[in-house]
């Protein structure tokens, strides 16, 4: 199964190697009509987290992940999925191989918002873009969210 990591799931790092150590990074990809937003908020960061939110035009950047259901279910967990926060959806994203991929990702259930940035959370996100090679203009508007972030 296929994962789409676009806001702290940038991060190889994190993903891979603290996570799912069994998992792979498989390519690049690309949500279209999608941007990264700040809707939940975080008591223990006092600050927001991410989320997508429809936006025509828009392209979110991200990772795809190669990861088995139960790395999923893990992530599920992990994205607090059981405490109604975040939920898996899949999604059709379009790999840097120019096909469309099947990919599950997480979003915010209840958006509110938007709130100022996590600042930790943008460094794990900016880290991950930077790592990945991402476009240098959309890494730029991941080092807008650091300058807005708390």
């Amino acid at each position: 199964m296929l994962h789409f990591g676009y806001g702290s799931n940038l991060s190889i790092k994190s993903v891979l190697e603290d996570l799912n150590p069994n998992a792979k990074f498989i390519m690049k990809g690309f949500l279209p009509n999608f941007e990264v937003s700040w809707p939940m908020w975080s008591e223990t960061e006092q600050a927001g987290y991410s989320g997508i939110m429809e936006a025509p035009g828009e392209l979110v950047h991200g990772a795809l992940y190669e990861m088995t259901e139960q790395e999923l279910i893990a992530m599920d967990n992990l994205e607090d999925c059981y405490k109604d926060t975040y939920k898996r959806e899949t999604f059709l994203v379009l790999g840097e191989d120019g096909k469309w991929h099947k990919a599950d990702l997480y979003r915010v259930i209840d958006p509110k918002g938007p709130f100022p940035p996590a600042r930790s959370y943008v460094e794990i996100m900016l880290e991950g873009a930077r790592d990945l090679g991402l476009d240098p203009e959309y890494i730029e508007k991941v080092e807008g969210f650091l300058s807005r972030s708390k």
